[in-house]
């Protein structure tokens, strides 16, 4: 599964990031899970058991609301649904982008205007994860300890909104804090990476540094030599790769990547113009393979974080206009012409031929519609449309300033 990410400027400092996945019929294969009886060991079966009753509490929970947004007007049910839009017409843009970064994706793409920084992506995209992490860890006790005392509700025949507002809070704050982590655990690998490659640049140079000064004091110009270098190795000079912190400047040679640290990650779009780093062909640090061997061979939940790869578009730059933004915000027709440069592919089904284990029974996946292509398509929710979001954005930074105003007005 390969995630990417679009960094849109809405207004001034606010910005909109938007996540959608690009799979593979392997990947819709593998989404059904296995029976905890196939399990090997208590903890693969266990975690087997979690897998299982996560994706059936996913199919029930968007069976339910597709009964809900087929209710006629002025049932009990449409007041629920025109509820659950209104919560969701509130939720910060930020909480959903972290709540639909996936856990086990093997590549993420980031792309922003050229007009941007790819520095200043990183540096926002970091101080937001771990913000947002400190602020979904308080969220999470909060709602939790008000959920707690309503679950002698469950019993009466009253409906339960309430409760199922309070954990619906709790379970979206807990998918936003696995987003964050997942965030951190990607720029922690790239961080390795990086230390990674300019120790063996500054490594490299040095070797050439020795070998061009022994090389000088051979022969029968050796002092010649042996003085020219000395006085090159005084002078405040440096190699141009050497000035960039030696990333891209030098060649080193290792292994490409492949099963749990790495496999081959070039994607690529037809708008996407220029890319800053590509992960094909650079080694993998050996402290970080040697601990993502050791999460690979066991069968616990951790996986081994994507590595981000930051691409700047053209085509996205000539839409935003990202100076202009200090001064207006993103219009709809704006989000629109986005949504449309950016179209998600469609979900990759499984073919026919595909099986899944189920125990004691195998299970065809049927790909020319049915109850499986149906639960597959509602479990492919994503982060919502791009316009909608940027409304939503656009409305509350708006509406903060103008209260903010008030405020000030009063005073």
């Amino acid at each position: 599964m390969r995630a990417k990410v679009l960094v849109v400027p809405v207004y001034q400092k606010h910005w909109l990031y938007h996540v959608w996945l690009e799979s593979t019929a392997g990947d819709a294969a593998a989404e059904h899970p296995t029976n905890w009886t196939n399990g090997k060991s208590l903890q693969e079966k266990a975690s087997f058991l979690g897998k299982e009753l996560s994706y059936k509490v996913k199919v029930a929970a968007a069976k339910q609301w597709r009964s809900i947004q087929a209710a006629e007007e002025g049932t009990f049910k449409n007041t629920l649904h025109r509820l659950a839009q209104w919560v969701l017409s509130r939720e910060d843009p930020r909480e959903t982008f972290l709540k639909s970064l996936p856990l086990r994706a093997h590549s993420l793409e980031i792309i922003y205007p050229c007009a941007l920084s790819e520095r200043l992506v990183q540096r926002r995209l970091r101080r937001m994860a771990l913000a947002q992490e400190h602020y979904h860890n308080r969220r999470i006790l909060g709602w939790a300890l008000a959920t707690l005392p309503q679950l002698p509700l469950v019993i009466t025949p009253f409906p339960n909104v309430t409760l199922y507002f309070t954990a619906y809070k709790m379970v979206s704050h807990y998918q936003a804090l696995q987003g964050c982590r997942m965030l951190r655990s990607a720029f922690q690998r790239y961080d390795q990476e990086e230390q990674e490659t300019r120790r063996g640049c500054c490594h490299n140079n040095a070797a050439e540094r020795s070998r061009s000064g022994c090389s000088g004091g051979r022969g029968g110009g050796g002092d010649t030599g042996g003085f020219l270098s000395s006085l090159a190795r005084l002078l405040p000079l440096r190699r141009p790769h050497a000035a960039a912190g030696c990333r891209g400047g030098c060649t080193t040679t290792g292994k490409e990547r492949g099963g749990p640290c790495g496999g081959s990650s070039s994607s690529s779009h037809t708008d996407i113009t220029s890319t800053s780093h590509v992960n094909n062909g650079t080694p993998i640090p050996s402290s970080f393979c040697s601990q993502s061997s050791a999460w690979w061979s066991s069968s616990s939940a951790s996986v081994v974080p994507p590595f981000p790869e930051f691409s700047c578009s053209k085509a996205l730059d000539k839409v935003v206009q990202p100076l202009e933004r200090w001064q207006t915000p993103l219009s709809d027709i704006d989000a629109a012409r986005i949504e449309q440069l950016f179209r998600p592919k469609p979900k990759l089904k499984a073919t026919a031929s595909t099986k899944w284990d189920s125990g004691s029974r195998q299970a065809k996946i049927e790909g020319n519609g049915g109850e499986e292509s149906e639960q597959e398509d509602s479990l492919d929710t994503g982060g919502g449309k791009l316009s909608e979001l940027v409304t939503r954005l656009r409305t509350q930074v708006l509406e903060g300033k103008m209260q903010e105003r008030q405020r000030q007005s009063l005073k």
